[in-house]
């Protein structure tokens, strides 16, 4: 028995060690950040020009591999029928305060073309020498990607910052 507890509290520590290395902010240079919390949760932003995008949820990690869980916010909106009638609909929020729009506020939103998962969030990452990397058919992406706007090459990969 004691050789049992010994052995889940050294997994357990070394799973605890993995979770606290991978915490922080993140950042790449195509405009994606990415915040990984202590609490498990993450907040994932992109912003290009006058483009942005946002997406918040849960993060787990096994082994190296982070894995990034959409957690939904939703507006609601009330939509009246042809024949009078009116229902409740649900649409994706564009900010982080879920609330009840009007129809006006709808149109304007998506005249705008404001919201949530413009740019879509990487659902997972491998973590490796304190940088995420994407996975492109099962593998790490390391080729330097063209830049927007310019002919420079730039790392693909997620690195840490102090913002």
């Amino acid at each position: 028995m004691k050789i049992l507890t010994t052995t889940l509290l050294i997994l357990n520590s070394l799973v605890l060690f993995s979770q606290e290395a991978v915490i922080g902010h993140y950042r790449d240079y195509f405009g994606s950040r990415l915040y990984l919390n202590a609490d498990s949760t993450f907040k994932y932003t992109w912003n290009f020009d006058m483009l942005s995008s946002w997406t918040k949820g849960t993060w787990t990690i096994r082994q190296d591999t982070v894995y990034l869980n959409m957690v939904p916010l939703y507006d609601t909106v009330g939509v009246r029928k042809l024949d009078g009638s009116e229902h409740d609909s649900l649409i994706l929020s564009t900010d982080e305060s879920p609330e009840r729009i009007t129809q006006i506020q709808l149109a304007g939103t998506m005249l705008a073309g404001g919201g949530q998962n413009r740019q879509a969030y990487p659902e997972k990452l491998v973590f490796k020498k304190d940088r995420l990397y994407k996975l492109r058919n099962g593998r790490l992406e390391t080729q330097k990607q063209k830049g927007i706007g310019s002919g420079r090459k730039w790392d693909p990969w997620y690195f840490k910052s102090d913002d």
